[in-house]
């Protein structure tokens, strides 16, 4: 049968006869016999006008009546903290420049949006093959990286250890006379083979620098130059710059100049663009037009040094090019590092005093260098991002919208990253621990970062929880993860430092400016964030809180809270809106805590004016509205009908929950595959019902951990009991997260989804429970001394485990595993609040 051709109204073609007449019947206006054919001009011209006037019609309206933004992306209508004076002028220049790439082993950009953008490769073997090393990457299976000095500003000393390779890369930030905005920077890297056999092409070790201009402009290459000139360029906002490169003898360059608008792809760009040529692996010394990124290869045998000069400013005729090489590189850079290394160490001294004898009667052998290395990990961890964030967009406006996800507004964000290879980005609730550490390194940096998440509050008071701002951040994440969800919380961490510096700041008595001017700007916007807390994690009963947005699959064992930062910790078997969450309503006791005292900082109450004017009543009503939530939240009486069990003496969660749930296998055909497959599933075989739910670990620990406990009742001489016991949460490596009489104990989630907060040591929570003891064992009652004797006995285990470990695999971990002699687990290096190992080790707490 012929097939029947169709026009596109339907019907059926004219024979083929008939179409030919028409062609030979075309009017003289179409020649082309297109879409108007046969269509006479006047019919255009009046369609072309009708076109035009509906275009016309919708941009006048648009302009008229803007569509309105979405609350979910909208920010909130309050100054902005970063627009304070105290972080404009010297502050800002002398954070332009950093090490603000920690995703890769050595990278270094500028706090602005569009940056220059330089890095470190070098040449590997992984799996067998030569590869390049440039993102920090577990599968490359090194044996250590890691800053072990950085002081967040200008100077940092990192090891590296690959197989049989010695790597140490250092930073060095300097103002001199000359210097263009930002300062100048050098970089040296050090790299010595530990033993005469390489593995690597022709014997030769092999280092890579790139520099990458993000705005598109183009980078100059220079050839041969006699000052070691190697690239140069120029940007609004530094001026003409140049790079300069220097390498011991008996080495060999090549070069590469690409032109790309990809930043993230970096390491295959340079990859590809390798060739053979007798028996190395080199770049091709070629050029592309206007070329954004240069690549400079170092070749050398068993030993190499390259010193990399950074010049801004360079067009002011004010001070030599060669006067300022002079100083920043060679036998003057090496005394440069000398005194930065010195300053480092006579300043962590000053500020943790480690007692290293102490120390080492745990066990804890190279304990200070541990410490050091905690807190350089974590400051060379402090990173700058600019783009938006993607938003899920709320299921009550999906009918509205045809989007798949809105974007929020474009904003930069500083800020420390829990794991320079796993989590290379910012996490709300982790940052608050960083910030515990850092605020007692350096004060500015704290409010800096601090300021920037706030300054991320949308209208509603929201701040989405996972930071994955620009291409280099997204690429690394799993796009199930990349959706932000505006009703998803994290538990506000950010109190936990400013907590400690109102609580400091009201007992000192002294004036600071700085940090009054910071707190008063912070103010507003915690009254939003707070509020958005208040007004959707609130349950069902009065004074009482419960983790939104947990949904149970017939795959999981139990729901997961990923919004309470404690992702898989056994909470009610069936999500309701009748549960409360014990550990929520502990943070909003803590956050209510932390609001009454900045309303005192701030102008609150009772304090004498001579201009006593509207704000301060304001501030006045403030500080009685806080206080009276903090009294609210903090009543004992309150929590113990809410969340104590008083037959089991332990608080727990309240929710609908059965014991009688489990994973079976169960077999299924799939008819994809036409085979029966197996799947775990979840298994239920008893009635839920409302009730506390007996799942002892941290989060009923909190109560104790955020000090509501009164230092003479009972409850702590209980609370004091439980953290001992082996049946429990005691171990030698630190209070595991899980009792072992738990019924979700050490269990899996899903096949797949190993357990995470159900077993494992974790350094933030012993850090807090460690806070604790140190508060009770010195506030009068019947049971300090048992608080002292737990105290000390659990910081010894934890600082003689992550110790151990540390010198036995070169890093610190994210969890430790009970199970196996208190081995590191997860991610690595974890200088996130891992790092808080340093505060353990100086008895530096929460108060």
């Amino acid at each position: 049968m012929k097939e029947r051709r169709v026009t596109n109204r339907g019907a059926p073609a004219a024979p083929a006869a008939a179409a030919a007449s028409r062609r030979r019947k075309k009017p003289a206006f179409d020649p082309s016999g297109g879409f108007f054919s046969g269509v006479r001009i006047g019919a255009v011209a009046a369609f072309a006008i009708f076109v035009l006037t509906a275009i016309t019609l919708v941009v006048l309206l648009s302009a008229l009546y803007p569509r309105e933004t979405p609350r979910s992306i909208t920010p909130v209508a309050l100054p902005k903290i970063m627009d304070l004076p105290q972080f404009q002028g010297e502050h800002k220049e002398r954070l332009y420049w950093g090490t603000y790439r920690p995703h890769l082993y050595l990278g270094i950009r500028s706090r602005t949006p569009k940056s220059l953008l330089a890095g470190l490769m070098w040449l590997g073997i992984k799996d067998g093959y030569y590869a390049l090393r440039h993102t920090c990457e577990d599968s490359d299976g090194l044996k250590r990286y890691g800053w072990v000095r950085h002081d967040g500003i200008s100077y940092g000393r990192q090891v590296i250890l690959d197989q049989n390779m010695n790597i140490t890369t250092f930073f060095s930030k300097s103002w001199n006379d000359g210097s263009g905005y930002g300062g100048d920077w050098s970089v040296r890297v050090n790299l010595h083979h530990s033993s005469e056999i390489s593995r690597l092409p022709n014997g030769e070790s092999s280092l890579y620098f790139y520099i990458a201009e993000e705005e598109g402009s183009q980078i100059r290459i220079s050839r041969n130059d006699a000052s070691g000139l190697a690239a140069s360029g120029h940007r609004h906002d530094i001026g003409h710059w140049q790079i300069h490169i220097s390498a011991e003898n008996n080495t060999f360059f090549h070069y590469a100049g690409f032109r790309t608008g990809n930043m993230h792809n970096i390491t295959q760009l340079v990859q590809n663009s390798l060739i053979v040529q007798e028996r190395k692996l080199q770049l091709p010394d070629t050029y592309e037009k206007s070329s954004n990124i240069v690549v400079f290869q170092v070749l050398g045998r068993n030993h190499l040094q390259l010193d990399v000069t950074f010049l801004a400013g360079v067009d002011e005729k004010k001070f030599s090019v060669q006067s300022r090489l002079d100083r920043l590189s060679g036998i003057r850079l090496d005394e440069t590092l000398r005194v930065q290394e010195q300053i480092f160490d006579k300043r962590f001294e000053n500020a943790y005093k480690l007692d290293n004898e102490e120390l080492s009667s745990f066990g804890a052998t190279n304990a200070v260098e541990i410490g050091k290395a905690a807190l350089s990990n974590l400051l060379g961890g402090i990173s700058y991002f600019y783009g938006q964030s993607l938003i899920s967009i709320p299921s009550k406006e999906q009918k509205h919208h045809r989007e798949s996800f809105w974007k929020y507004w474009p904003a930069a964000l500083y800020s420390a990253v829990p794991c320079r290879s796993f989590f290379p980005r910012g996490f709300l609730w982790d940052e608050g621990f960083h910030q515990i550490i850092i605020s007692r390194w350096d004060r500015n940096l704290t409010y800096d970062i601090v300021g920037h998440w706030l300054d991320l509050l949308n209208v509603d008071g929201w701040i989405p929880r996972e930071q994955i701002l620009g291409e280099e951040a997204r690429v690394r994440v799993p796009d199930e993860y990349i959706l932000q969800h505006t009703d998803n919380a994290n538990p506000p961490t950010l109190f936990l430092p400013l907590h400690d510096i109102a609580l400091a700041s009201l007992e000192s008595g002294k004036e600071n400016n700085a940090e009054r001017a910071f707190l008063e700007k912070s103010f507003p916007r915690l009254q939003a964030w707070f509020g958005w807390f208040n007004r959707t994690q609130a349950g069902t009963f009065p004074g009482t809180y419960y983790w939104h947005g947990r949904s149970i699959t017939d795959k999981e064992l139990n729901a997961k809270s990923l919004s309470s930062g404690l992702d898989d910790y056994p909470r009610a078997s069936h999500p309701s809106a009748d549960e409360r969450h014990v550990d929520l309503r502990c943070w909003m006791a803590l956050a209510a805590k932390s609001m009454v005292m900045i309303a005192k900082i701030i102008g609150a109450p009772h304090e004498v004016r001579k201009n006593w004017h509207s704000m301060a009543r304001s501030n006045d009503l403030l500080f009685q509205k806080y206080e009276a939530m903090s009294q609210v939240l903090s009543d004992f009486d309150v929590l113990n009908q809410l969340h104590y069990d008083r037959k089991r003496g332990r608080y727990y969660d309240y929710g609908n929950h059965t014991e009688k749930v489990k994973l079976e296998w169960d077999n299924f055909f799939d008819p994809r595959t036409g085979q029966v497959q197996q799947v775990l599933r979840r298994v239920v075989s008893g009635r839920p019902k409302l009730q506390l739910v007996p799942q002892f670990g941290y989060v009923s620990l909190f109560p104790f951990i955020v000090k509501l406990i009164p230092a003479d009742s009972q409850i702590l001489e209980a609370h004091l009991n439980l953290i001992q016991s082996e049946k429990l949460l005691w171990t030698s490596f630190g209070l595991r997260s899980l009792a072992t009489t738990s019924s979700i104990y050490n269990r899996r989630n899903t096949e797949h989804d190993a357990p995470y907060w159900r077993g494992p040591v974790w350094i933030n929570m012993n850090y807090l429970v460690l806070s604790s003891l140190h508060y009770y064992s010195q506030e009068p009652g019947p049971y300090k001394d048992a608080a002292a004797s737990v105290y000390k006995q659990l910081r010894a285990n934890l600082i003689s485990n992550v110790a151990r470990r540390y010198n036995e695999m070169g890093y610190i971990f994210e969890q430790y595993d009970h199970t196996k002699e208190g081995e590191g687990k997860g991610a690595r290096p974890f200088t996130g609040w891992s790092s808080l190992i340093l505060l353990i080790m100086a008895e530096q707490y929460q108060r």
